[in-house]
Order: structure tokens, then sequence, then C-alpha cells
């Protein structure tokens, strides 16, 4: 089994994670529902703050088309279309720099965590990652 096909089977679960996750924190904070939080406690005080949305779009709406990016891409290298991991490489490099970006809000400006959040920032960690390990910019 090529090493593409095989980081792909394990993309394809991490992307429908983090779209399971990014679509939780969409809906209920669209509905004005509070989020619960688990051990980080600050759920409230990070999705609600003004760092949660850029020109009035939730984060989470960005992570989401981010997630399904990676999702199907996957789904076309899983196929044998190799050269569709570059375009969420391409995502992934940025992706991964604004969720550094937003752990640093969290820890020396807002003092706050969010459980939702931090685990976006380890699924976004392991995605780049695995495009790393892939080298989609090889890909014949």
């Amino acid at each position: 089994m090529k090493r593409v096909v095989m980081i792909s089977g394990i993309l394809l679960p991490a992307a429908f994670a983090g779209i399971v996750d990014s679509s939780y924190v969409t809906l209920h904070s669209a509905q004005g529902f509070v989020i619960p939080c688990g051990f980080a406690g600050g759920c409230e005080q990070v999705l609600n703050s003004p760092f949660s949305r850029i020109f009035g779009i939730p984060i989470a709406w960005l992570g989401l088309s981010f997630y399904v990016t990676v999702a199907a891409t996957s789904l076309f290298a899983l196929f044998g279309f190799e050269k569709a991991l570059r375009f969420s490489f391409a995502a992934a490099v940025p992706a991964f720099a604004f969720t550094g970006y937003l752990v640093f809000v969290q820890a020396y400006v807002l003092g706050a965590y969010c459980d939702y959040c931090l685990l976006s920032a380890i699924l976004v960690s392991l995605i780049l990652g695995l495009h790393l390990l892939a080298k989609p910019w090889l890909a014949k």
C-alpha cells in the first residue's frame, strides 16, 4: 500500500473529527446556547470574545471549511488522485499558523482556554504533520 494512501486514511478521520468539532461550536453559538466546557472551563469567555470572529464571521465556520477541504482531498487521494493533497496542504500551512496565533490569544490575552478550540489546534497540527509525511508536493 502506498504511503500517501495510508496517510490519507488517517487524514480522513482527523478531518471528520474537525468537522464535528467546528460544526458543534458553530451551531450552538449561532443559536445562542451556552456551550458546556470540560477541563479548560473558559469556553464561554473564548467563544464570546472579539477574537472569535473575523469580519463578523465565526472562526468556527472557517475551521469547518478547512476540515471539509481536508476531508475531500483525502478522499480523492484515497482513490488515486494524490495531487489533490496539494490543495489541503496549501490550506494546512496557514491554518497551522493561525491556530498558533489563536492559542497565543487564549493563553496571553484572554487567559482562558476552550476545550473545542484546543481540540481543533491538536487536529490542525496533526493534519499538517501528516501532510508533511505525505509530501504532496512530490506527487506525480
